[in-house]
């Protein structure tokens, strides 16, 4: 399974370089438009979230993407060193309420959750480890 990785500062300077982390997968294993745009909404959600979330205020810290793709499926493995979060302990988001009434926040995992074919988070040796998988066949 052919494999890709960048490590980088988990900022907002350095969200720009996650995301063409992703547009490079997407040319080196042509991906199929769909996949690729699933893929894209994924993984920008999940980089957004551990750059504003996973580090306290002050605290600095890094993310590393892991790609792995074959024929069947592209998965994206995130890892920080940030607070722990389970994706289960996001609440569900008010999807009945009006734009302007509804609370922040939850809606960013729930797309996660629609658009990606296995969602798995894990918590090893003090690293936090999101892995998204996105199937190749329609």
């Amino acid at each position: 399974m052919p494999t890709m990785t960048m490590t980088k500062p988990a900022t907002d300077d350095h969200l720009a370089l996650f995301l063409s982390f992703v547009e490079v997968l997407v040319d080196r294993f042509a991906l199929a438009p769909d996949v690729a745009q699933r893929l894209k909404l994924v993984v920008e959600e999940a980089t957004t979230n551990v750059v504003r979330h996973a580090y306290a205020v002050g605290v600095e810290g890094d993310l590393t993407l892991v790609a792995d793709v074959d024929d069947s499926a592209v998965v994206v493995t995130l890892e920080d060193e940030g607070r722990p979060f389970a994706p289960e302990d996001a609440p569900p988001p008010d999807l009945a309420s009006g734009w302007n009434e509804r609370r922040v926040g939850g809606l960013g995992w729930h797309l996660i959750r629609e658009l990606a074919d296995d969602v798995r988070y894990a918590s090893v040796d003090g690293r936090n480890r999101l892995t998204l998988r996105i199937d190749r066949a329609a």
